[in-house]
């Protein structure tokens, strides 16, 4: 009798624990349906503490836990609601809905990251996302344009190329791989990936400005002027097509046509360091070292990183006499292309993604 009795309390017990873990139905569905009114009337916290308070009373309530997920997102929320999706994904690891949510998480959170200068919490945090999803061609876009601006290009190359043949006709991983091939030197690569994106974005003015500067690049100069040409036509109120224009005739000593192309970039953007030091070069090769002298340190003082302006400027210094600041220029010249060898080569993550 007693073994009887004892067991028929542990089976109450056991069946209060369950009652306490599983929500009914109708119960779920109305507190989703309250929680989509909050929503609509844009009373984001009152839905988000409803779902909140449901599924820390029915962990296991994976419709709730996606919804509130959904409401995080809205209320910019990234971290709250990635932790949320994966939750849900724990009991049901198939769920589409979790893990497009997820996705969406993890994407806001890096921007937030990039946005507060964090690049690299914006990376760990696409990092993350790539192990949990793999295949997401917007987590591998996201991780591949965030690593090709830290100069990581070996594995920004690799997710890119991942994306592309994942969806073999997303014009953003064909443009977003050209740039990442342009910064590693694959020319050919770069070239051909960049075409292949015109022939299904014909009126990009941005594309065409690059492949005018990867043709130019390459010494195929009559084809570089013919892109940017098209570029200009697409968006007449640019500077860098024109900009890339005056460089091309400044190789060739056209120093007219040069000097009125910079004189176009520099209507618009008195402050572009190239077309400073293009102007600053004319001068040079004219003996106006006075003149020369204005407009480069002018672009050194706008483009600081530009280690051809410092060169042309420690160049003028020299011929007025002014060794002294000239070594200096000499000297930063150096030290910015010896940093940007480093750079160009790039780096690898040691755990990629």
């Amino acid at each position: 009798m007693r073994r009887l009795l004892a067991a028929v309390m542990a089976a109450v017990i056991w069946g209060s624990m369950l009652c306490q873990a599983q929500s009914g139905p109708a119960q779920e569905r109305e507190v989703l349906r309250k929680a989509q009114r909050y929503e609509a009337a844009k009373q984001l916290e009152e839905a988000n503490e409803l779902l909140s308070e449901y599924v820390q009373q029915y962990p296991r309530a994976v419709a709730v836990l996606v919804e509130l997920g959904q409401v995080q997102l809205a209320q910019e929320l990234s971290d709250d609601a990635m932790r949320s999706f994966g939750e849900a994904l724990e009991i049901d690891p198939k769920l589409q809905e979790a893990r497009a949510g997820e996705v969406k998480a993890v994407v806001a959170s890096a921007l937030a990251d990039r946005n507060a200068g964090d690049n690299n919490g914006a990376l760990s945090c696409l990092v993350q996302g790539l192990k949990l999803e793999p295949d997401s061609v917007e987590l591998l876009l996201d991780f591949g344009i965030q690593a090709d601006a830290m100069q990581i290009y070996i594995n920004a190359d690799k997710a890119l190329t991942h994306a592309l043949a994942l969806e073999p006709g997303n014009v953003k991983a064909m443009y977003a791989l050209a740039h990442v091939e342009l910064d590693e030197q694959k020319m050919s690569l770069a070239q051909e990936h960049l075409e292949e994106y015109l022939k299904l974005r014909p009126d990009d003015a941005s594309a065409y400005y690059g492949l005018g500067h990867l043709l130019h690049m390459l010494d195929k100069e009559d084809e570089a002027r013919t892109a940017l040409e098209r570029s200009i036509a697409l968006q007449p109120g640019q500077t860098e097509s024109y900009y890339e224009l005056g460089e091309i005739a400044l190789e060739a000593h056209e120093e007219a046509e040069a000097k009125a192309e910079f004189e176009k970039v520099l209507t618009v953007d008195p402050s572009h360091g190239g077309a400073l030091t293009g102007m600053g070069v004319i001068a040079y090769r004219a003996k106006d070292y006075a003149s020369a002298e204005k407009y480069l340190r002018s672009a050194v003082l706008h483009s600081p990183d530009y280690v051809k302006a410092h060169q042309v400027y420690a160049m003028t210094l020299e011929k007025l006499g002014q060794k002294a600041q000239a070594k200096e220029e000499f000297d930063e010249a150096q030290s910015l292309a010896a940093q940007q060898s480093q750079g160009s080569r790039g780096y690898q993550l040691l755990t990629p993604p």
